[in-house]
């Protein structure tokens, strides 16, 4: 099988996600994305409270991050709806304060909020979970091939991966590990993007804007995930084509 090559390049200076130098005061910057969300997922109670991330655009410089209202507090009510438009924020390393006519909240630099849409807004949440596991030890059942790439935003922060092109040359078999390096099955895409394009013997992730389930390549396409029914990773049927 040919192996499917990682972008070695793109994780270079991870760990200088958080690198801006202080803002004296405030500037104008655009809201590109807000949302609120369940930072944990699945294993919320009933009675958890949301997240609210936001994501900013600050002439080159893309910055995430996140805070929360108790007790119904409500602070950051209706701010979603400022989204494309210009508000004055300032920052450092650690917190970044937002000021609207209304209000001034203040919110933690950086999020774990895995649906931004925005490019530059996925790649700031990506960044510095890449950077955990570029410091993290590899496990020893984790080949030296396989790279991370941030989880689904579901439980696991990262995982390890390692894809190839099937000899058939219809698909592409990723095989996995946790972080841990226990194995964690095979995740399996067809060998084009969504709009149709072919991928040859050999494809190049960009690791800042794949995730689990979620293979984007440098070129910016992402590639169409199989999900034909397999037994023992086995097609149920052999001549059913990538879908």
């Amino acid at each position: 099988m040919l192996p499917i090559a990682f972008a070695a390049g793109a994780v270079l200076n991870l760990a200088h996600c958080a690198s801006a130098k202080e803002a004296k005061g405030y500037a104008a910057a655009t809201l590109v994305e807000a949302a609120d969300y369940l930072p944990c997922g699945d294993g919320c109670s009933a009675l958890a409270d949301p997240a609210n991330a936001f994501c900013f655009r600050q002439g080159d410089q893309v910055l995430v991050g996140e805070g929360r209202s108790y007790l119904h507090e409500s602070k950051f009510s209706g701010m979603e709806e400022l989204a494309g438009m210009q508000i004055q924020i300032r920052f450092n390393r650690r917190s970044i304060w937002i000021r609207t006519p209304e209000r001034t909240v203040k919110i933690r630099r950086g999020s774990r909020y895995w649906n931004f849409k925005d490019t530059g807004c996925i790649r700031e949440v990506h960044r510095p979970i890449l950077a955990i596991a570029e410091a993290s030890k590899r496990p020893a059942k984790v080949p030296a091939e396989a790279f991370a790439l941030p989880g689904s935003g579901k439980g696991d922060l990262f995982l390890w991966y390692q894809c190839a092109l099937e000899a058939d040359k219809a698909m592409i078999a990723c095989r996995r590990w946790y972080r841990n390096g226990d194995a964690y099955g095979k995740d399996w895409y067809c060998a084009q993007t969504l709009d149709g394009a072919p991928v040859g013997a050999v494809a190049t992730l960009d690791p800042l804007l794949s995730q689990e389930g979620r293979l984007v390549l440098k070129s910016g396409g992402v590639l169409r995930r199989d999900n034909r029914a397999r037994t023992n990773e086995i097609l149920d049927r052999p001549g059913e084509a990538c879908r």
